[in-house]
């Protein structure tokens, strides 16, 4: 091992990690930018005062700031302590494996000169039995994961480290038991050199435990440092500006734009905000998505959302056991991510209920759709297929619909005789309306409580990210339909 890897986390971050890249999907060398090195400085000056490594981060999107805090710990279990425990906890399990799996690839391509000992003893295996902890043999390290949802795995163990995802999201907003939840998992970290406590979030609007944290951090109250990084400082927010464009485009600006230039924002950058903002619907919903300061991003984070909270019904256990099968909602994507089979049916009370969901991400559209026309066919009930449109893609329904078909599917058709649903802004704000409709007369119900928390944050811009709940909206959207009695205009006339 270089002598100056165990004093330099940069060095040894770009001669030694490899993360995935997200426009190849390859291994690339891990190089910082701009925002990571100002949030590595921060950590660094904690760490070399010898005192107790705590940060609370607001996130903005696609500067990698999840990716550093998880790259920084494993440099502290690989290169400068041994036995140090760490602890990774989102609001779902598939964020908190998400996270680990890039802690998995950093250890796989791990340079051999830097394994001491036996190869072998530098990747993940199970400890003692458990699904949740990893041992990492030649560093005698556990890595664990946990999610908001099941705290309770990790209660008791001893952890060094912890990295909070998405705190703004856990205990559906409730701030007391988001606090709970906080403390189960983060409770054994003591105050001591090197050890870390990190919890970051987008945001979720204000009132929930994550903005009263934030709030306190700004305040000088807490244990923990804050930092945000704003649109303005992501590399890629940027346009170039030719010279005798210049004129035209300070012409075109607001007063809001105009004043990003009075805070020292380049005009390149401005540009390119006056360009995106041409893809919103409003400003509040421009910056929402690209905050310019905390405030913006606590002000507008709801601003998109489909669901309120009081038409999404807390999850029941066992209510779907019993409940008559009525249809399959087959979720598709052309990458094959968040996909999903949901199948539905009417209770003893007539409520509409997700009997079970079937992930099937990383599947080809054409398998996809074969598997679940088999569940469906076995089950004797129809399918539906959705599709989230995403910017400009091409749409999929068609072809999968012809391939359902093919393999004896029985397609779910609407009043328009369509076995497909296009989510697109309008079905889905009606599909939306339909499941709050159903929940005010108390005819719809719910199993998981990762599904309830996906509905509570969906939304239109990036409906795609949360597959649970799509599912819900489009079966929603077909069972009010079906329950709504035909009425013509003779209805009307005497």
């Amino acid at each position: 091992m270089r002598k100056e890897y165990k004093e330099n986390f940069e060095l040894w971050a770009q001669e030694c990690v490899r993360i995935t890249d997200k426009l190849t999907g390859r291994p690339v060398a891990f190089r910082l930018n701009g925002p990571q090195r100002r949030v590595l400085g921060m950590l660094e000056d904690m760490r070399r005062r010898r005192e107790p490594i705590r940060l609370i981060m607001l996130k903005a999107r696609q500067w990698g700031g999840s990716t550093l805090i998880q790259v920084y710990m494993a440099w502290i279990q690989l290169v400068r302590r041994r036995g140090w425990n760490s602890l990774i906890c989102a609001h779902v399990k598939d964020a908190s494996a998400q996270i680990r799996g890039m802690y998995s690839l950093l250890l796989r391509e791990y340079p051999e000169g830097m394994k001491e000992g036996q190869t072998k003893d530098w990747a993940f295996v199970p400890y003692e039995k458990s699904q949740s902890v990893s041992w990492i043999p030649a560093r005698e390290a556990q890595v664990a994961i946990a999610t908001s949802l099941s705290p309770n795995t990790v209660r008791g163990s001893n952890f060094a480290m912890a990295h909070l995802s998405e705190v703004a999201f856990w205990g559906d907003g409730d701030p007391r038991l988001a606090s709970e939840i906080v403390r189960t998992v983060s409770g054994s970290v003591a105050r001591e050199p090197e050890t870390l406590v990190v919890m970051e979030s987008t945001a979720n609007g204000t009132g929930n435990y994550f903005h009263s944290e934030w709030q306190r951090a700004v305040a000088g109250r807490s244990d923990k440092i804050p930092v945000f990084v704003g649109w303005q400082e992501i590399d890629i927010y940027r346009r170039s500006v030719a010279g005798d464009e210049r004129e035209r485009i300070l012409s075109s600006l607001d007063e809001y734009e105009q004043g990003l230039l009075g805070l020292g924002i380049e005009l390149e950058r401005v540009a390119w905000y006056h360009e995106k903002r041409r893809e919103y619907p409003t400003h509040e919903a421009m910056m929402a998505e690209f905050p310019t300061t905390p405030e913006e991003a606590f002000a507008n984070s709801c601003a998109e959302r489909l669901m309120r909270p009081d038409h999404v019904p807390e999850a029941e256990s066992g209510i779907g056991t019993t409940a008559e099968l009525l249809a399959g909602v087959l979720l598709v994507s052309s990458d094959g991510s968040g996909q999903i089979l949901t199948q539905f049916g009417k209770d003893s009370a007539g409520r509409l209920v997700p009997v079970s969901d079937e992930p099937m991400d990383g599947l080809s559209l054409g398998r996809a759709v074969r598997e679940a026309t088999a569940r469906c066919v076995a089950a004797g009930v129809p399918m539906i297929i959705a599709e989230v449109r995403r910017g400009s893609e091409p749409v999929h329904l068609p072809w999968c619909a012809r391939q359902a078909e093919r393999s004896g599917a029985a397609l779910s058709y609407d009043d328009d005789e369509s076995g497909v649903a296009l989510l697109d802004g309008s079905v889905l704000a009606a599909c939306a309306d339909s499941y709050a409709g159903l929940a005010e007369e108390g005819l719809v119900g719910e199993t998981s409580v990762e599904a309830r928390q996906e509905l509570l944050r969906c939304r239109r811009d990036h409906a795609w990210q949360t597959p649970l709940a799509l599912t819900r909206l489009v079966a929603a959207g077909r069972y009010a339909a079906g329950l709504q009695p035909r009425v013509s205009y003779a209805d009307f006339i005497d």
